[in-house]
């Protein structure tokens, strides 16, 4: 069956609370890592998310989103003026000064309180002092909420939809890019048509500055930063296996002597290979969708120039025309 909605895994932590009884709660910040793990064991498209992100080209090079797991598309907005460039720019930079300054406050606020003796938490800031910063902490929040919403609506407008606007940007296929020249070698006779490559945890681009569009793929998490799991029983099996396997395989001791590690593993990958076909079975709009596909007589070599919008669309062809 098709995949449509997620749970927190804390409800797999409970599951485990609840079957297996540890004797204590410090494999709960394990399992988070150990979810993660199966989560990409199990590999399937149908457990990420698609997300967007508006990536600052300076001098070649941007950085890729720390969430990120498979890319979908890179685009330039062609529309895109420097003068809304040099304002996300702005606006950035301020959102980095604040958010600094935020830290320093916080840091502050913690140096200027002590554990006493008797347990008790002394501050050596004066009433007129917390007054002070309190203050300080409205104003710097609200500056970065208002800040905030004004990024929010500039990233809207860059992935402007309109195929006049928003362009694909191509995978750069050279082996000298021109991204990654030196100022003695700079390959600047060749013919080029803009591009981008990933290399060493960046994305470099054959312009030198700018901002690009990028849809890609990633990990669903909640608000406390625990991973999202699809709600279904074969995923919240496999990941109570395969937090099983490695309590184990560290040696904790479970109430269940019988246990072992080798029943443990088989468990894990029977449910990993069921969360996987389950995560991989479509519905019938999907079936729909796969069929029209791949029902064709004219291959349309330039999907990608529209994103792959028509891609399931049914072809019709008239008759006369042949």
């Amino acid at each position: 069956m098709s995949i449509y909605k997620f749970v927190s895994s804390k409800q797999v932590i409970r599951k485990v609370f609840r079957d297996l009884r540890p004797p204590n709660a410090e494999f709960i910040h394990d399992s988070i890592e150990w979810m993660g793990e199966a989560l990409e064991h199990i590999g399937a498209p149908g457990q990420l998310c698609s997300k967007t992100a508006l990536i600052t080209i300076t001098d070649h090079k941007g950085s890729l989103p720390g969430d990120l797991y498979y890319i979908d598309a890179v685009a330039v907005n062609t529309c895109s003026t420097s003068t809304n460039s040099n304002t996300i720019n702005t606006i950035a930079q301020q959102i980095a000064v604040l958010n600094l300054n935020l830290a320093t406050y916080y840091s502050q606020v913690n140096n200027a309180v002590t554990l006493s003796a008797n347990g008790q938490y002394i501050s050596s800031l004066t009433p007129a002092n917390l007054e002070e910063f309190d203050s300080y902490h409205k104003t710097t929040l609200n500056q970065l909420r208002d800040l905030n919403s004004q990024m929010a609506v500039l990233k809207d407008n860059q992935f402007s939809n309109s195929p006049q606007c928003l362009q694909p940007l191509r995978y750069g296929t050279s082996t000298f890019p021109w991204g990654s020249h030196c100022d003695e070698c700079t390959n600047a006779s060749s013919k080029y048509r803009e591009s981008y490559i990933i290399n060493c945890n960046s994305i470099q681009t054959s312009f030198s500055d700018g901002h690009i569009c990028l849809s890609y793929k990633a990990f669903m998490t909640d608000d406390e930063c625990y991973p999202m799991i699809p709600d279904d029983i074969s995923y919240r099996e496999a990941m109570f296996w395969y937090i099983t396997k490695m309590l184990l395989l560290r040696g904790d001791q479970l109430r269940n002597t019988r246990l072992s590690y080798e029943f443990a593993d088989s468990k894990w990958k029977q449910y990993c290979t069921q969360a996987r076909n389950a995560a991989n079975y479509p519905d019938m709009d999907r079936y729909q969708n796969f069929m029209d596909q791949w029902v064709r007589l004219v291959p349309n070599m330039n999907r990608d120039l529209n994103f792959f919008e028509g891609l399931g669309v049914r072809e019709e062809l008239q008759n006369e025309q042949y």
